[in-house]
């Protein structure tokens, strides 16, 4: 296998203002300069070539602005490239302390960011595993908010997705695969709601996380689970006049069933497929936590009921999820 090689060198340069009023002021210039490349070059018999190596030379200008008085905390992050090579960032994060048991967030992103290397420049010992490309800036526009509270834990996403980098099986053999690198030309939009919140009674705690997920797109390139949950019931107590601390309970996990993208280990990546879908399976985990003084034990038994759902679950539609397993361990702090 082909392995590519990559060199970077980043400099930054920058100036800080801070006033106790009106908070801090940052204003910078980076410069980066990365090579990826391969040792070999590729030439057809038609004379058309895969080139070793692509490479550039970024050169950016932003600022940073850092509030935090009272019950208000907030950064905000512009960047934007004056080279050649377009690049923006926008980064805005707002907090809201109510009080010790409440507080709000609020965040802003827009950014431009450059298409991951393999997209672009790829070589194997495969022949149709090599390519040369020049795609677009990928552009993501997203708007978070959040609510940290006595009563629950809510967050939610709103995302816009343009350009959108995908790798996708060009095969007409069902039992063969080959990846070509795609951008797509629409718009895609995503949602997500999520709930937590940990209820104790006594020794005892139910720590509860739901998600929800909804993609709008025409074709079907982004692909998640339109839902999650993430359950632990747990034990806590201190025995033996507090020498021993020991924790154990039972988690589950569960998703909806989806198209999930598979795995591809020449790419090293995944790609997008419309064949198998996965999910809609319950994972039960048993776990016993210990710890004296400086010595953690622990003990896990993962997917124990794995005989019972018909072995049929997998973390990817190519490869099976684990059965059931048991993972035992000890820690030892020799310094406190």
């Amino acid at each position: 296998m082909n392995h590519p090689i990559t060199n970077r060198m980043y400099n930054k340069v920058g100036a800080t203002y801070e006033n106790s009023l009106v908070g801090k002021f940052q204003f910078f210039v980076e410069d980066f300069n990365y090579n990826f490349f391969y040792k070999n070059l590729i030439i057809y018999a038609d004379g058309s070539q895969i080139p070793s190596a692509i490479g550039d030379r970024i050169n950016t200008i932003g600022g940073t602005y850092i509030y935090s008085k009272r019950r208000w905390n907030g950064n905000a992050t512009f960047s934007n490239s004056i080279s050649q090579l377009p690049m923006r960032n926008l980064d805005v994060n707002a907090e809201f302390k109510i009080n010790d048991k409440n507080k709000l967030g609020f965040k802003v992103q827009n950014i431009s960011k450059l298409p991951d290397h393999t997209y672009n420049l790829f070589q194997s010992s495969y022949k149709a595993y090599n390519w040369f490309n020049d795609f677009k800036n990928e552009k993501i526009n997203n708007i978070e908010a959040k609510a940290q509270t006595q009563w629950l834990n809510a967050s939610m996403q709103i995302s816009t997705l343009e350009d959108k980098l995908y790798f996708q099986n060009v095969s007409t053999e069902p039992m063969q695969v080959i990846l070509v690198p795609q951008q797509y030309g629409g718009t895609i939009k995503y949602l997500s709601l999520k709930l937590s919140r940990e209820f104790r009674l006594g020794k005892f705690a139910l720590d509860n996380t739901f998600l929800y997920q909804q993609v709008e797109q025409n074709d079907p390139i982004v692909n998640v689970p339109k839902f999650t949950a993430r359950n632990t019931f747990y034990y806590s107590e201190h025995l033996f006049k507090r020498a021993l601390y020991l924790q154990t309970g039972v988690t589950f996990n569960y998703f909806t069933k989806f198209y999930a993208n598979d795995y591809n280990p020449i790419v090293g990546d995944f790609y997008i497929q419309n064949q198998k879908q996965i999910g809609d399976f319950p994972m039960f985990d048993f776990f016993v936590n210990a710890r004296v003084r400086q010595t953690r034990i622990f003990l896990k038994a993962e997917h124990f009921n794995s005989s019972l759902t018909g072995n049929d679950f997998y973390s990817a539609p190519s490869y099976p999820y684990r059965d059931f397993i048991v993972r035992f361990g000890v820690v030892w702090n020799f310094f406190q």
